[in-house]
């Protein structure tokens, strides 16, 4: 199962505030529903892959228009390995519905005129802007985030497709209205054309927890969050790996450095024409061609600071400069 098609399920085991549900109920009938003629009316069809969304809005309906009656179908579709399952509302039920949740109205010459994002009046309240949301996402979004961090094997190579979240709707009065509604909660969200419609996404990770926690999917809140983690130590790890990795390579190119440099004095003026103390380092290095610092130190005669050794390999560079 999909990150996405288990935070929708987990979003419809969650009931409902009474006077949330005619956002809610909006905002699925404008993401997932069509309008259809009938003989003497409109009603509206809902329809969705996901069975899960399907019993969830006929129940909610139910509870929103107790007289509803349903009328439903099953469609193969992607090569018939999937199946939609469509639901037609009666068509008496259906317009009055349609035209409480300010979807339909009628003008002076009787002609309908629809609504693409219902009545702003259902959102008024701002747990009513977050059913609206929610009803939307239900029946036209969709949510995906990187591949699971191994977290035995912090090198393990990862597939990262990011974190998205979108709303995929039919018109731009609907994303205008989506990006204000999110605003409202600190969301800021972006958006492209798609083929024929308009795709509303998120691609920050915190900005898509905020909205689990609010659509009351804690589960996939704590799952998003337990990968973030994790994703978060693999980079920590991947960076002190590459830091170390640096200084080693830092190490060794100062190490060749300064056996370049002996050699170099070596072939022109001796190593014993070095003062003491320089070639006492000199020799420590020869010794040890690819000991830090701190090895040569341990290995003088005298034990002398970390900088002290440090100043004397710089003096016997110097010195290599002079005389080549």
């Amino acid at each position: 199962m999909s990150f996405s098609l288990e935070v929708k399920n987990e979003i419809c085991e969650h009931e409902v505030d009474n006077s949330c549900l005619p956002a809610l109920l909006c905002g699925a009938i404008l993401s997932s529903g069509s309008l259809v003629l009938a003989q003497g009316g409109m009603t509206f069809t809902i329809s969705s892959e996901n069975k899960t969304f399907i019993e969830y809005f006929k129940q909610k309906l139910m509870g929103y228009y107790p007289n509803v009656t349903f009328q439903e179908s099953t469609e193969n579709v992607n090569f018939k390995q999937k199946e939609r399952i469509d639901v037609k509302v009666d068509k008496q039920a259906g317009r009055e519905i349609l035209t409480q949740l300010g979807i339909l109205s009628f003008n002076n010459d009787g002609n309908f005129v629809i609504n693409r994002i219902g009545g702003k009046y259902l959102t008024i309240e701002e747990n009513s802007k977050i059913a609206f949301l929610i009803g939307m996402f239900l029946g036209c979004g969709s949510l995906s985030i990187p591949e699971a961090i191994d977290m035995n094997n912090f090198s393990k190579s990862v597939k990262n497709s990011g974190y998205h979240m979108e709303w995929n709707v039919q018109s731009f009065e609907q994303v205008e209205y989506i990006r204000e509604l999110l605003a409202m909660f600190d969301v800021i969200s972006r958006t492209v054309e798609r083929n024929d419609s308009y795709v509303v996404y998120i691609k920050e990770a915190e900005a898509i927890s905020t909205l689990l926690g609010l659509f009351g999917a804690h589960k996939a809140l704590l799952k998003l969050e337990n990968e973030r983690a994790g994703r978060e130590m693999r980079n920590l790890v991947n960076r002190q790996t590459n830091c170390i990795s640096a200084n080693i390579n830092k190490s060794v190119n100062t190490a060749l450095a300064q056996l370049r440099a002996i050699e170099s004095i070596r072939q022109t003026i001796g190593l014993e024409a070095l003062p003491e103390n320089l070639l006492e380092v000199a020799l420590a290095r020869i010794a040890n061609p690819e000991g830090s610092l701190d090895e040569i130190r341990e290995v003088l005669a005298v034990k002398v600071s970390k900088g002290a050794v440090s100043q004397r390999f710089k003096k016997i560079m110097e010195i290599a400069k002079e005389v080549e």
